[in-house]
């Protein structure tokens, strides 16, 4: 979709067509507030024609680049078009919501057309990408599972099968799972399946052209882990996903099948069904016994939302948008209210699984209610269905997954909270519990979890005996999950005083790193994210230390592990920070994250000139003083 089309074409510096020259004057705040978002339905905060008046527009420097920056009378940002690359033409179009960006249009190839859209903040996280430029998304590089089920709804409800396609895994992201043949052979066969399916839906007039989506579920999404059934790598998976669509008068729940993660963008692999008229397929993955490889369709006969579930999703609706506009004292009796109403339709469920996803919901909203201060009582209600379910005899999954959100809820809501808190007590005291669940629930799916946090917080009371027996203990038990991965590394990490390691990798700028080639070297290691003020403060002691000591033997390299290269790059574009840089996808999942089991930042490690580690946690103002200790180079 090119720019050009709406008459205006912002170049900085210089402003042709019906604008004036940046020297004359810069360009109206109305001229500007008619560029919209190629992508449409997108809820940004555009000024009444009395505010136009007090709103300003003037050329701003933002993270190195030169930007056109609408502001609102209360000095709100409500606009950004930015020069990304320097060669004074716009290339980026960022709309904002109370003063948050939330949607953006890029033109990444710089020829003066929008290839790519994202989603920001509270719009979503969407990231879609347009390489033929017309206007229209060909693939999603991000996606969430929620934002996928709503794209489902949109293409339904517009009759737009292309759009649906979209939303498919592709043979090469089935390829590239490291699947199985014999499971990647079912999912090609039911992705093919899923286009019909969705025409059918379409050509039954079932869904109306008003509906709405309103609601998301499935099961919570699981890890397959690398083995499994002959994979070769992890997998995140949901299945038994499902859309709640508001549907005329009715909620109709829309069956999605199952969905994969495909590098960051959730995925299809079935195509849309109504409870009431179609069979839900089978999950592929997290089948008892059959190791992923069930073809077998699971009848539901009469799923569909019954009487009663439809009287309680039109409460929980109105319900919801009081909450929204509701006074802090008026909260703890409306989350009472919509615990309730979640609990009545657990019990109005017309299977076990739902039943079971219900109640999971439920204990999810109460414990976030009640460590948010707006539902006080809502770890006694915890508690109190932690023991209804354990008398009623439920699956004890069920029973510890109420327990474990009790618990979080008590420590983070209530222990943390006392006015005479001793937070190193605080913290022993949830170890403990922890440590006691995993005791009463070892198979619990919040087992490793639990596990973690145990490890984490054991390291940072500075337990390290006790971190490494977690830590043991996950790698252990865990296999090849990403989990027992990063419990590896962290064993590493904990051990390596004293011990040569590994790091190797190519930089976002200049030749590749080898620690072994720093022999001879003291190196400090800093792992970072541009988000981590302390880690960016630390960058100015390393460059003194750097500019001070190199001829002495200093050397630094950065492992930067934020989730965007875009963000390291903008970073380093206004910082020139002087040492090689090592980087790759994943933020804290990453390969370099994992290979140390990094799970907090700032971390500094300190090499030897022997290649062996000195301190494996130092401080930034420690290091000229233990460098001092182990240089080797006379001053020049």
């Amino acid at each position: 979709m090119t720019r050009f089309g709406l008459g205006l074409i912002f170049v900085l510096g210089l402003l042709t067509m019906d604008w004036p020259t940046a020297a004359e004057a810069a360009p109206s705040v109305a001229d500007a507030l008619e560029l919209r978002p190629v992508q449409k339905g997108i809820s940004y905060r555009t000024p009444t024609e009395a505010e136009v008046e007090h709103c300003t527009i003037k050329p701003e420097k933002v993270d190195g680049s030169t930007a056109w920056v609408i502001r609102g009378p209360d000095g709100n940002l409500l606009r950004q078009f930015a020069d990304s690359d320097g060669d004074n033409v716009v290339d980026m179009w960022c709309y904002y919501q109370a003063g948050l960006e939330v949607y953006r249009d890029i033109d990444s190839d710089h020829n003066g057309k929008v290839d790519e859209y994202r989603w920001f903040h509270g719009a979503g996280m969407r990231w879609g990408i347009d390489p033929n430029e017309d206007g229209k998304i060909d693939r999603w590089k991000l996606i969430s599972a929620e934002e996928c089920a709503e794209e489902v709804t949109e293409a339904l409800r517009t009759d737009d099968a292309e759009r649906f396609e979209k939303l498919l895994l592709t043979k090469q992201e089935i390829e590239s799972l490291g699947l199985s043949e014999q499971i990647s052979q079912l999912l090609r066969k039911r992705v093919q399946a899923a286009s019909e399916t969705f025409r059918t839906l379409v050509a039954s007039k079932e869904v109306e052209k008003d509906s709405e989506f309103r609601d998301f579920g499935g099961l919570r999404p699981g890890m397959v882990p690398a083995g499994t059934s002959g994979s070769t790598k992890d997998v995140l998976v949901y299945e038994n996903v499902w859309a709640m669509v508001h549907n005329g008068d009715d909620h109709i729940q829309l069956q999605l099948g199952t969905m994969l993660n495909a590098k960051g963008a959730w995925k299809l692999v079935d195509g849309p069904s109504l409870g009431d008229s179609q069979n839900v397929t089978a999950g592929i993955f997290f089948v008892p016994g059959e190791s992923g490889a069930s073809e077998a369709a699971v009848g539901i006969g009469n799923n569909a939302p019954s009487e009663r579930m439809q009287e309680i999703f039109t409460s929980l609706e109105k319900l919801d948008q009081q909450l929204v506009s509701s006074k802090a004292a008026d909260k703890p009796a409306l989350n009472k209210k919509r615990a309730e109403l979640l609990e009545a339709l657990a019990e109005s469920a017309n299977t076990p699984s739902e039943k079971r996803q219900w109640y999971r919901q439920l204990a999810d909203m109460v414990s976030a209610a009640a460590q948010d201060g707006s539902f006080p009582k809502g770890i006694d209600y915890l508690g109190d269905m932690e023991k209804r379910l354990a008398k009623q005899k439920e699956s004890d999954d069920l029973v510890a997954y109420f327990q474990f959100h009790r618990m979080r809820a008590e420590h983070y809501g209530v222990r943390l909270f006392k006015e005479d808190v001793d937070y190193a007590e605080a913290q022993s005291e949830w170890l403990d519990d922890l440590e006691e669940f995993v005791d009463q629930h070892p198979q619990s799916e919040h087992g490793v979890e639990a596990l973690r946090e145990l490890a984490l917080g054991s390291e940072m009371m500075g337990d390290e005996k006790d971190a490494v027996k977690w830590y043991e203990r996950i790698a252990n038990d865990y296999g090849d999950s990403s989990a027992a991965l990063l419990a590896k590394g962290a064993l590493i990490r904990l051990n390596c005083e004293g011990k040569a390691i590994r790091l190797q990798g190519t930089p976002v700028r200049g030749d590749k790193v080898d620690l072994r080639r720093y022999k001879g070297n003291a190196v400090v290691i800093q792992y970072w994210t541009t988000s981590c003020e302390v880690c960016k403060a630390d960058h100015a002691v390393l460059k003194e230390l750097v500019q001070k000591y190199r001829r002495r033997g200093l050397v630094v390299v950065g492992i930067n592990l934020d989730y965007s290269r875009k963000d390291l790059l903008a970073y380093l574009k206004s910082k020139e920070l002087p040492w090689p840089q090592l980087y790759e996808a994943g933020g804290f999942d990453s390969r370099y994250a994992k290979e140390m089991g990094v799970v907090t930042v700032p971390l500094l490690l300190l090499v030897g000139p022997d290649g062996k580690v000195v301190n494996k946690n130092i401080q930034a103002a420690e290091i000229e003083e233990q460098f001092k200790k182990i240089l080797t180079r006379p001053r020049s």
